[in-house]
């Protein structure tokens, strides 16, 4: 990545992504301008996005149509709240 970018194409463009770890910020913050970097780590419509596939797939899912109402909520709680915007 490092010599592709250090290349300088004008019409390069790269997406990476990753878990905001201190150890890939340190290794990929160097490699792009401050100014060209985005972060969706935070941001609402990620979260959400993770909230509806966690519900669809357990409202979907063959075996766990057959689970108790109050454990397909404890399983979409618990995910949705541990994903982290991940």
């Amino acid at each position: 990545m490092k010599e592709l970018i250090g290349r300088k194409h004008p019409n390069l463009y790269m997406c990476i992504t990753s878990r905001p770890e201190q150890d890939i910020q340190n290794t990929l913050n160097p490699l792009i301008p401050t100014s060209r970097r985005l972060s969706l780590h935070d941001e609402g419509g990620q979260r959400e996005d993770i909230n509806s596939y966690i519900y669809s797939f357990v409202h979907t899912d063959e075996t766990m149509q057959r689970w108790r109402a109050e454990d397909k909520n404890l399983v979409i709680s618990t995910l949705s709240d541990r994903a982290d915007g991940m």
